[in-house]
């Protein structure tokens, strides 16, 4: 009896340690099943802590194709080079030779040119001259004429347009070997005109003035034709329809703008980490924290804040407003190029263009739609990561050279290109060879020449420290806006474009006389190539 009694005592025992190990099993199956759950809403790009709905996609695409490591996060990125630009004959020159550019330096990747405000068909007579730098306002079909011409397999996305031209609409076309850049077209309207939104200065009667911190009135040019709100704008509208048409899910977007030239290839930098949904990256700018001495009440008063994953915000004060000076340069102090996961970019380009409106009646100057970009990045928690040498020529410091060999290579290049207009005019056999012919070894120059700057040299070219060379020297220089519109017609500007050329001195920009050189250079030697490729197109 003893022993039954035990035997029963054991037997329960037993029992109670299979139930524990039970309730073990079933407690870290849900601990598991929480933490995959939580880790799949993220990748589909919803926000850490805040809830938007514009985000979430379809977990079963989302970098369905990407390269992944042996975490199972992609390790590299597939890019989609995205400009923005208006529809004047001036951002159609500037526009076409940058897909030139990366033609020239092989850059893989998609490319769409996003293009607001053309004017419908029979009217371009009315866009004479209207444009930016007395460019012509185009109709659809004068600036796809063009683009056509430079590059016969271009998409278009927009219907109508497209079966205008005897096509059918299509998505953005890869190309396979990296050599052939096939652009895609997406046409959206003019939001330039800020009357439409709303606010005290809608009607015209009042002029937006700024405040600075010196305490001087600052008075903005634009009036209620602010056209750098096409950015976000037709960003959000491209966006929309590529979700609708495309089924690619594992891009990261490089949003540029029109004056931005490829010297090298684009690739993140060694050792960046690949951008993910919910982790950008853009370039370092230094616009800073200067937002948060805005009126940022009024501004979120225009633009409501998101509601949080916790509910509805308890006050109209958006998140961006309690970031601090700190977490903006280090996370959101970001400008072109940005680099965003395509999870990301419906959401943001929405939030972008909402804070624009307030932000530009606030601050009426050239970097409104930046810090709104700032602010919007901030309300969503995108933080981003900001990456230094992107880009040279303009807002930012001219590239470093590393050791003896790199500024020797640098001085030489400056000369070489500096004497052969001095001495040669159009007569440079280098002188349609793109930008990168520019630059010789061992320098490798960074991605993007921004040339929003106006860049000069004099010859004959010495070198060093003297600003003159001698005592009758000749001044070249580049400014963007004094290009003809025309530039790469055929049918006319038969000899290469040249510098030209000044009767007095030129500022330095950046105040380093050899990249100065190799700026001029870049973008003449660009603009010759985009010629003399798109005319080739025609023979061919």
């Amino acid at each position: 009896k003893r022993r039954g009694i035990n035997a029963l005592s054991s037997s329960k025992k037993k029992i109670r340690i299979d139930v524990r190990h039970i309730l073990i099993a079933v407690f870290a199956l849900t601990l598991a099943i929480i933490f995959s759950t939580t880790r799949l809403v993220q990748q589909n790009g919803v926000n850490k802590t805040r809830y938007n709905p514009l985000l979430i996609g379809n977990p079963q695409e989302i970098n369905a194709n990407a390269i992944q490591d042996e975490a199972g996060e992609p390790s590299v990125n597939y890019f989609h080079f995205i400009v923005s630009s208006d529809c004047t004959s001036y951002q159609r020159w500037e526009t076409l030779t940058q897909l030139h550019s990366a033609q020239s330096v092989s850059q893989c990747g998609r490319f769409t040119w996003i293009v607001s405000g053309c004017l419908e068909e029979g009217s371009g007579h009315i866009g004479k001259g209207k444009g930016g730098a007395n460019s012509d306002i185009l109709t659809h079909a004068s600036l796809l004429e063009e683009v056509e011409r430079h590059f016969p397999t271009l998409t278009i996305s927009n219907h109508t347009i497209a079966n205008g031209m005897g096509r059918s609409a299509d998505v953005a076309r890869s190309h396979d070997d990296c050599s052939t850049i096939h652009p895609h077209v997406h046409f959206t309207p003019n939001y330039a005109d800020m009357s439409i939104y709303g606010g005290p200065f809608a009607d015209g009667k009042k002029k937006r003035t700024f405040l600075n911190r010196k305490g001087n009135v600052m008075h903005g040019n634009f009036g209620n034709t602010y056209k750098f709100n096409n950015k976000p704008n037709g960003l959000h509208h491209w966006a929309e329809n590529f979700f609708e048409q495309d089924d690619r899910r594992d891009e990261a977007i490089v949003l540029i703008d029109p004056d931005f030239l490829f010297l090298n290839k684009f690739e993140l930098p060694d050792n960046t980490p690949p951008v993910l949904p919910g982790n950008p990256a853009a370039a370092k700018y230094g616009l800073g924290a200067q937002f948060l001495d805005f009126n940022l009440t009024q501004i979120c008063d225009r633009a409501p804040a998101l509601p949080t994953v916790k509910g509805p915000l308890e006050s109209n004060v958006c998140p961006f407003a309690s970031v601090s000076s700190k977490d903006v340069n280090h996370y959101y102090s970001a400008g072109p190029p940005y680099i965003i996961h395509i999870m990301d970019v419906r959401a943001l380009s929405h939030r972008w263009s909402e804070l624009v409106p307030p932000t530009y009646d606030y601050y009426p100057l050239l970097y409104a739609e930046m810090f709104a970009y700032s602010m919007a990045a901030a309300d969503l928690d995108l933080k981003h990561n900001l990456i230094k040498g992107l880009f040279a020529g303009c807002m930012t410091g001219w590239p470093h050279t590393n050791g003896k060999g790199e500024l020797e290579a640098l001085e030489l290049s400056a000369k070489t290109y500096a004497n052969s207009i001095g001495y040669a005019p159009g007569g440079n056999a280098e002188s349609n060879q793109g930008a990168f012919s520019c630059f010789l070894p061992p320098i490798s120059p960074p991605p993007f020449l921004h040339y929003c700057s106006r860049y000069s040299f004099v010859t004959p070219y010495l070198g060093g420290k003297n600003i003159e060379s001698s005592s009758a020297p000749t001044y070249h220089f580049f400014a963007k806006r004094r290009v003809d519109h025309d530039i790469l017609d055929c049918s006319h500007n038969d000899h290469p474009l040249e510098p030209f050329i000044s009767t007095k001195p030129e500022k330095l920009e950046g105040g380093n006389k050899d990249w100065n050189v190799l700026a001029v250079c870049a973008v003449v030697r660009a603009i010759n190539f985009a010629k003399k490729t798109g005319c080739e197109t025609i023979v061919k």
